[in-house]
Protein backbone atom coordinates (compact mmCIF):
# COMPACT_ATOMS: atom_id res chain seq x y z
CA UNK A 1 0.00 0.00 0.00
CA UNK A 2 2.76 2.63 -0.72
CA UNK A 3 0.82 4.40 -3.06
CA UNK A 4 -2.22 4.84 -0.61
CA UNK A 5 0.20 6.38 2.45
CA UNK A 6 2.06 8.26 -0.39
CA UNK A 7 -1.32 9.75 -1.24
CA UNK A 8 -1.85 10.71 2.08
CA UNK A 9 0.71 12.36 3.19
CA UNK A 10 0.16 14.61 0.11
CA UNK A 11 -2.72 15.62 1.08
CA UNK A 12 -1.92 16.30 4.64
CA UNK A 13 0.50 18.55 3.36
CA UNK A 14 -1.64 20.59 1.38
CA UNK A 15 -4.68 20.97 4.63
CA UNK A 16 -4.41 22.66 7.91
CA UNK A 17 -1.88 25.42 9.87
CA UNK A 18 1.32 23.41 10.94
CA UNK A 19 0.24 23.65 14.67
CA UNK A 20 -3.14 21.73 13.55
CA UNK A 21 -0.81 19.10 12.39
CA UNK A 22 1.27 18.95 14.53
CA UNK A 23 -1.21 18.84 17.43
CA UNK A 24 -3.16 16.68 15.26
CA UNK A 25 -6.41 18.30 15.34
CA UNK A 26 -9.17 19.15 12.61
CA UNK A 27 -8.05 23.03 11.30
CA UNK A 28 -10.48 25.47 9.57
CA UNK A 29 -8.07 27.09 7.46
CA UNK A 30 -9.22 30.21 8.35
CA UNK A 31 -6.36 32.80 7.99
CA UNK A 32 -5.56 32.65 10.78
CA UNK A 33 -7.29 29.35 11.82
CA UNK A 34 -9.46 29.24 14.96
CA UNK A 35 -7.65 26.88 16.92
CA UNK A 36 -4.63 29.65 16.92
CA UNK A 37 -6.62 32.33 17.35
CA UNK A 38 -8.08 31.09 20.85
CA UNK A 39 -4.94 30.03 21.76
CA UNK A 40 -2.77 33.09 21.01
CA UNK A 41 -0.86 30.25 19.06
CA UNK A 42 1.54 31.51 15.94
CA UNK A 43 -0.48 30.34 12.65
CA UNK A 44 1.08 29.31 9.53
CA UNK A 45 -2.12 30.43 7.24
CA UNK A 46 -2.45 34.06 9.21
CA UNK A 47 -1.49 36.71 6.33
CA UNK A 48 1.77 38.13 5.98
CA UNK A 49 3.77 40.39 7.45
CA UNK A 50 5.72 42.87 4.78
CA UNK A 51 8.89 44.49 5.38
CA UNK A 52 11.04 46.73 3.57
CA UNK A 53 14.17 44.89 1.92
CA UNK A 54 17.19 47.21 1.38
CA UNK A 55 17.23 47.83 -2.58
CA UNK A 56 19.87 46.37 -4.75
CA UNK A 57 21.93 47.33 -7.47
CA UNK A 58 20.63 45.43 -9.90
CA UNK A 59 17.77 46.86 -12.81
CA UNK A 60 14.31 46.91 -11.67
CA UNK A 61 13.26 45.55 -15.20
CA UNK A 62 14.11 42.09 -14.31
CA UNK A 63 13.60 42.65 -10.69
CA UNK A 64 10.77 40.42 -8.57
CA UNK A 65 9.57 41.71 -5.35
CA UNK A 66 11.61 41.75 -2.96
CA UNK A 67 9.21 40.46 0.01
CA UNK A 68 9.63 40.23 3.76
CA UNK A 69 8.09 37.20 5.51
CA UNK A 70 7.95 35.91 9.34
CA UNK A 71 9.44 32.77 8.98
CA UNK A 72 5.99 31.24 10.98
CA UNK A 73 3.76 32.72 8.47
CA UNK A 74 2.72 32.06 5.25
CA UNK A 75 2.42 34.22 2.39
CA UNK A 76 -1.08 35.35 1.19
CA UNK A 77 1.11 35.75 -2.64
CA UNK A 78 1.76 32.90 -4.78
CA UNK A 79 4.32 32.41 -7.53
CA UNK A 80 1.63 33.56 -10.02
CA UNK A 81 1.77 37.10 -8.15
CA UNK A 82 5.79 37.15 -9.31
CA UNK A 83 4.68 37.40 -12.55
CA UNK A 84 2.32 39.83 -12.43
CA UNK A 85 4.15 41.97 -10.59
CA UNK A 86 7.02 42.11 -13.43
CA UNK A 87 4.08 42.48 -15.62
CA UNK A 88 3.28 45.46 -13.70
CA UNK A 89 7.09 47.06 -13.64
CA UNK A 90 8.10 46.21 -17.81
CA UNK A 91 4.41 46.82 -18.92
CA UNK A 92 1.76 47.90 -16.81
CA UNK A 93 3.51 51.08 -15.04
CA UNK A 94 4.28 52.20 -18.94
CA UNK A 95 0.60 52.73 -19.42
CA UNK A 96 -0.25 54.12 -16.41
CA UNK A 97 2.82 56.82 -17.02
CA UNK A 98 1.86 60.28 -18.26
CA UNK A 99 5.21 60.89 -19.83
CA UNK A 100 8.88 60.21 -19.27
CA UNK A 101 9.44 61.75 -15.98
CA UNK A 102 6.51 58.90 -14.66
CA UNK A 103 7.57 56.21 -16.07
CA UNK A 104 10.18 55.64 -13.36
CA UNK A 105 7.67 56.44 -10.54
CA UNK A 106 5.43 54.07 -11.54
CA UNK A 107 8.19 51.42 -12.46
CA UNK A 108 10.71 51.96 -9.72
CA UNK A 109 9.32 54.02 -7.09
CA UNK A 110 5.75 52.89 -6.61
CA UNK A 111 6.91 48.97 -7.03
CA UNK A 112 9.52 49.27 -4.24
CA UNK A 113 6.80 50.96 -2.08
CA UNK A 114 4.98 48.29 -2.69
CA UNK A 115 7.35 45.49 -0.92
CA UNK A 116 6.59 47.42 1.82
CA UNK A 117 2.65 48.11 2.09
CA UNK A 118 0.70 45.35 1.68
CA UNK A 119 -2.98 47.08 0.80
CA UNK A 120 -0.40 48.60 -2.03
CA UNK A 121 0.84 45.37 -3.23
CA UNK A 122 -2.47 44.08 -3.56
CA UNK A 123 -3.46 46.87 -5.66
CA UNK A 124 -1.25 46.93 -8.11
CA UNK A 125 -1.18 43.43 -8.93
CA UNK A 126 -5.18 43.52 -9.19
CA UNK A 127 -4.23 46.26 -11.70
CA UNK A 128 -1.96 44.20 -13.46
CA UNK A 129 -3.72 41.33 -14.08
CA UNK A 130 -6.60 43.61 -15.59
CA UNK A 131 -4.48 45.05 -18.22
CA UNK A 132 -2.56 41.89 -18.92
CA UNK A 133 -6.08 40.25 -20.43
CA UNK A 134 -5.30 42.29 -23.82
CA UNK A 135 -2.38 40.00 -24.30
CA UNK A 136 -3.80 36.90 -23.22
CA UNK A 137 -7.87 37.19 -23.74
CA UNK A 138 -8.00 33.55 -23.45
CA UNK A 139 -7.07 34.19 -19.59
CA UNK A 140 -9.17 36.62 -19.19
CA UNK A 141 -12.01 35.65 -16.87
CA UNK A 142 -9.14 33.94 -14.50
CA UNK A 143 -7.36 37.60 -14.43
CA UNK A 144 -10.58 38.91 -13.27
CA UNK A 145 -11.03 36.65 -10.52
CA UNK A 146 -7.44 37.53 -9.48
CA UNK A 147 -7.88 41.32 -9.95
CA UNK A 148 -10.98 41.08 -7.89
CA UNK A 149 -9.41 38.82 -4.86
CA UNK A 150 -6.42 41.35 -4.81
CA UNK A 151 -8.53 44.40 -4.37
CA UNK A 152 -10.81 42.68 -1.94
CA UNK A 153 -7.74 42.31 0.12
CA UNK A 154 -6.53 45.78 -0.93
CA UNK A 155 -9.65 47.66 0.49
CA UNK A 156 -9.42 46.65 4.30
CA UNK A 157 -5.99 47.00 4.58
CA UNK A 158 -6.21 50.27 2.89
CA UNK A 159 -8.72 51.78 5.09
CA UNK A 160 -7.14 50.52 8.17
CA UNK A 161 -4.62 52.55 7.21
CA UNK A 162 -6.02 55.57 6.04
CA UNK A 163 -7.24 55.57 9.66
CA UNK A 164 -3.89 56.02 11.00
CA UNK A 165 -2.25 58.14 8.75
CA UNK A 166 0.99 60.13 8.94
CA UNK A 167 3.09 62.01 6.71
CA UNK A 168 4.81 59.24 6.24
CA UNK A 169 2.18 56.65 5.35
CA UNK A 170 0.69 59.60 3.13
CA UNK A 171 2.63 58.86 0.33
CA UNK A 172 2.01 55.02 -0.33
CA UNK A 173 -1.52 55.95 0.15
CA UNK A 174 -2.05 58.64 -2.00
CA UNK A 175 0.28 56.17 -4.93
CA UNK A 176 -2.88 53.47 -3.91
CA UNK A 177 -5.40 55.82 -4.42
CA UNK A 178 -4.15 56.87 -7.86
CA UNK A 179 -5.17 53.42 -8.92
CA UNK A 180 -9.01 53.24 -7.58
CA UNK A 181 -10.45 54.50 -10.81
CA UNK A 182 -8.68 53.00 -13.47
CA UNK A 183 -9.10 49.66 -11.69
CA UNK A 184 -12.71 50.06 -11.22
CA UNK A 185 -13.07 51.44 -15.11
CA UNK A 186 -11.18 48.34 -16.18
CA UNK A 187 -13.32 46.21 -13.81
CA UNK A 188 -16.54 47.05 -14.56
CA UNK A 189 -18.79 44.32 -16.08
CA UNK A 190 -21.14 46.91 -17.42
CA UNK A 191 -21.82 50.65 -17.93
CA UNK A 192 -23.96 50.98 -15.08
CA UNK A 193 -21.60 49.43 -12.41
CA UNK A 194 -19.18 52.12 -14.05
CA UNK A 195 -21.46 54.47 -11.36
CA UNK A 196 -23.85 52.47 -9.77
CA UNK A 197 -23.45 49.01 -7.50
CA UNK A 198 -24.55 46.49 -9.39
CA UNK A 199 -26.39 44.59 -6.59
CA UNK A 200 -27.42 47.79 -4.42
CA UNK A 201 -27.91 50.37 -6.92
CA UNK A 202 -25.96 53.07 -4.45
CA UNK A 203 -22.95 54.77 -5.85
CA UNK A 204 -19.90 52.63 -7.13
CA UNK A 205 -17.39 51.75 -4.13
CA UNK A 206 -14.51 54.06 -6.27
CA UNK A 207 -16.66 57.38 -5.72
CA UNK A 208 -16.69 56.58 -1.64
CA UNK A 209 -13.27 55.98 -1.68
CA UNK A 210 -12.25 58.61 -3.69
CA UNK A 211 -13.58 61.23 -1.74
CA UNK A 212 -10.88 59.91 1.47
CA UNK A 213 -8.38 59.86 -1.23
CA UNK A 214 -8.68 63.97 -1.90
CA UNK A 215 -8.66 64.48 1.30
CA UNK A 216 -5.02 62.61 1.67
CA UNK A 217 -3.70 65.28 -1.05
CA UNK A 218 -4.72 68.53 0.64
CA UNK A 219 -4.05 67.42 4.01
CA UNK A 220 -0.76 65.95 3.58
CA UNK A 221 -0.38 68.22 0.41
CA UNK A 222 3.04 69.92 1.20
CA UNK A 223 4.18 65.68 2.14
CA UNK A 224 3.45 64.50 -0.99
CA UNK A 225 4.80 67.79 -2.83
CA UNK A 226 8.29 66.77 -1.05
CA UNK A 227 8.40 62.78 -2.25
CA UNK A 228 9.18 61.31 -5.01
CA UNK A 229 5.50 60.76 -5.88
CA UNK A 230 5.39 64.73 -6.96
CA UNK A 231 5.78 64.19 -10.36
CA UNK A 232 2.31 62.55 -10.59
CA UNK A 233 0.14 65.40 -9.33
CA UNK A 234 0.89 67.84 -12.57
CA UNK A 235 -0.14 71.67 -12.84
CA UNK A 236 -1.94 71.88 -9.74
CA UNK A 237 -2.99 75.78 -9.86
CA UNK A 238 -6.71 76.08 -9.63
CA UNK A 239 -7.88 79.35 -11.47
CA UNK A 240 -9.51 82.22 -9.91
CA UNK A 241 -13.60 81.98 -10.36
CA UNK A 242 -13.52 85.22 -12.70
CA UNK A 243 -11.05 83.71 -14.96
CA UNK A 244 -13.19 80.71 -15.78
CA UNK A 245 -15.59 82.91 -18.39
CA UNK A 246 -12.01 82.68 -20.50
CA UNK A 247 -13.05 79.34 -20.98
CA UNK A 248 -14.36 77.94 -24.52
CA UNK A 249 -17.52 75.71 -22.76
CA UNK A 250 -18.18 77.66 -19.50
CA UNK A 251 -20.54 80.21 -21.01
CA UNK A 252 -22.52 77.04 -21.83
CA UNK A 253 -21.47 75.18 -18.39
CA UNK A 254 -23.20 78.54 -17.01
CA UNK A 255 -26.14 77.78 -19.18
CA UNK A 256 -26.54 74.79 -17.83
CA UNK A 257 -26.34 75.55 -14.67
CA UNK A 258 -29.76 77.72 -14.76
CA UNK A 259 -31.52 75.09 -16.44
CA UNK A 260 -30.97 72.33 -14.19
CA UNK A 261 -33.95 70.54 -12.87
CA UNK A 262 -33.94 71.17 -9.67
CA UNK A 263 -35.99 72.81 -6.63
CA UNK A 264 -34.93 76.05 -5.02
CA UNK A 265 -33.78 74.89 -1.86
CA UNK A 266 -30.69 73.18 -3.68
CA UNK A 267 -29.69 75.20 -5.88
CA UNK A 268 -26.82 76.48 -3.72
CA UNK A 269 -25.15 73.40 -3.67
CA UNK A 270 -26.18 72.55 -7.09
CA UNK A 271 -23.73 76.05 -8.02
CA UNK A 272 -21.08 75.13 -6.03
CA UNK A 273 -20.74 71.64 -8.01
CA UNK A 274 -21.11 73.61 -11.18
CA UNK A 275 -18.21 76.17 -10.13
CA UNK A 276 -16.28 72.84 -9.59
CA UNK A 277 -17.20 71.34 -13.19
CA UNK A 278 -16.30 74.53 -14.94
CA UNK A 279 -12.88 74.79 -12.90
CA UNK A 280 -12.21 70.98 -14.57
CA UNK A 281 -13.37 71.92 -17.89
CA UNK A 282 -10.96 75.02 -17.80
CA UNK A 283 -7.97 72.84 -16.57
CA UNK A 284 -8.76 70.43 -19.76
CA UNK A 285 -9.43 73.05 -22.05
CA UNK A 286 -6.11 74.67 -21.31
CA UNK A 287 -4.18 71.68 -20.65
CA UNK A 288 -0.73 71.47 -22.34
CA UNK A 289 -0.06 67.79 -21.53
CA UNK A 290 -1.61 64.97 -21.30
CA UNK A 291 -1.70 64.61 -17.40
CA UNK A 292 -2.71 67.78 -16.87
CA UNK A 293 -5.71 66.98 -19.51
CA UNK A 294 -6.26 63.65 -17.24
CA UNK A 295 -6.32 64.85 -14.21
CA UNK A 296 -8.65 67.79 -14.55
CA UNK A 297 -11.06 64.91 -15.63
CA UNK A 298 -10.32 63.01 -12.47
CA UNK A 299 -10.55 66.34 -10.29
CA UNK A 300 -14.66 66.13 -10.75
CA UNK A 301 -15.52 63.18 -8.51
CA UNK A 302 -13.60 63.74 -5.61
CA UNK A 303 -14.80 67.50 -4.84
CA UNK A 304 -18.19 66.34 -5.61
CA UNK A 305 -20.91 68.04 -3.04
CA UNK A 306 -22.85 65.82 -0.52
CA UNK A 307 -26.02 67.15 -2.04
CA UNK A 308 -25.09 66.09 -4.93
CA UNK A 309 -23.94 62.76 -4.31
CA UNK A 310 -26.72 61.97 -2.39
CA UNK A 311 -28.91 63.10 -5.59
CA UNK A 312 -26.65 61.26 -7.92
CA UNK A 313 -27.28 57.97 -6.08
CA UNK A 314 -30.73 58.75 -6.11
CA UNK A 315 -30.44 58.91 -9.55
CA UNK A 316 -31.80 62.20 -9.66
CA UNK A 317 -31.96 63.78 -12.99
CA UNK A 318 -30.28 67.12 -12.07
CA UNK A 319 -27.08 65.38 -11.25
CA UNK A 320 -27.14 62.46 -14.29
CA UNK A 321 -27.11 65.59 -16.12
CA UNK A 322 -24.54 66.95 -14.54
CA UNK A 323 -22.19 63.72 -14.85
CA UNK A 324 -22.94 63.56 -18.77
CA UNK A 325 -20.87 66.57 -19.11
CA UNK A 326 -18.32 65.12 -17.22
CA UNK A 327 -18.17 62.05 -19.70
CA UNK A 328 -16.54 64.70 -21.75
CA UNK A 329 -13.85 65.29 -19.73
CA UNK A 330 -13.27 61.36 -19.46
CA UNK A 331 -13.67 61.03 -23.46
CA UNK A 332 -10.86 63.45 -23.76
CA UNK A 333 -8.68 61.02 -22.05
CA UNK A 334 -9.99 57.85 -23.42
CA UNK A 335 -6.97 56.71 -24.92
CA UNK A 336 -5.66 55.55 -21.35
CA UNK A 337 -6.25 51.48 -21.55
CA UNK A 338 -8.51 51.45 -18.59
CA UNK A 339 -10.74 53.85 -20.22
CA UNK A 340 -10.91 52.77 -23.97
CA UNK A 341 -14.61 51.45 -24.95
CA UNK A 342 -15.91 53.17 -21.81
CA UNK A 343 -17.33 56.57 -21.86
CA UNK A 344 -19.75 55.92 -25.16
CA UNK A 345 -21.70 53.27 -22.71
CA UNK A 346 -21.59 55.32 -19.87
CA UNK A 347 -23.05 58.11 -20.99
CA UNK A 348 -25.41 56.10 -23.15
CA UNK A 349 -26.36 54.88 -19.40
CA UNK A 350 -26.77 57.96 -18.35
CA UNK A 351 -29.15 59.54 -21.11
CA UNK A 352 -31.45 56.19 -20.09
CA UNK A 353 -31.94 57.30 -16.58
CA UNK A 354 -32.41 60.86 -17.99
CA UNK A 355 -36.39 61.30 -18.83
CA UNK A 356 -37.27 62.56 -21.71
CA UNK A 357 -38.51 66.01 -21.19
CA UNK A 358 -34.89 67.14 -19.97
CA UNK A 359 -32.75 64.97 -22.25
CA UNK A 360 -32.06 68.31 -24.64
CA UNK A 361 -29.80 69.36 -22.00
CA UNK A 362 -27.28 66.48 -22.82
CA UNK A 363 -27.41 67.35 -26.62
CA UNK A 364 -23.85 68.60 -26.25
CA UNK A 365 -22.04 65.59 -24.37
CA UNK A 366 -24.08 63.18 -26.79
CA UNK A 367 -22.66 65.50 -29.85
CA UNK A 368 -18.90 65.54 -28.13
CA UNK A 369 -18.50 62.11 -27.38
CA UNK A 370 -20.11 61.11 -31.03
CA UNK A 371 -23.37 59.45 -30.02
CA UNK A 372 -25.65 61.97 -31.61
CA UNK A 373 -24.55 63.44 -34.88
CA UNK A 374 -23.39 67.05 -34.59
CA UNK A 375 -26.88 68.27 -36.86
CA UNK A 376 -29.48 66.65 -34.74
CA UNK A 377 -31.24 68.88 -32.16
CA UNK A 378 -34.30 68.63 -29.93
CA UNK A 379 -37.30 70.16 -30.92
Amino acid sequence: MPLGSARRAHHKSRTGCTTCKSKKVKCDEQHPCSYCVKRKLSCSLAPPTLTPVASSGASRDSRTPEVGFRTDERPSFTFSDFGLYRHFSKSTALAQADDSSTIIVWREIITDLATQYPYLLHEILGIAALHLRSAVPERAKQLERIAAEHQAQALPLFREALSSITPETAIPLFACSCLFIPYHFAAAKDASSLLFNEDTGTLAEWIVLIQGCAAITMQYHEAIMRSSLRSLLGDLRTPKVEDLSNGPSDAMLVDLGSKLPIVPEKREAYAKTMVKLRVCFYLSDQADTPMDRKNAALRFPPLMEQTFREDLEAKHPAALIIMSFWCVLLYRVESRWWLAGRVKPLLSMIEELVPVDVRSLMVWPMEEVGIYSKTIRFS
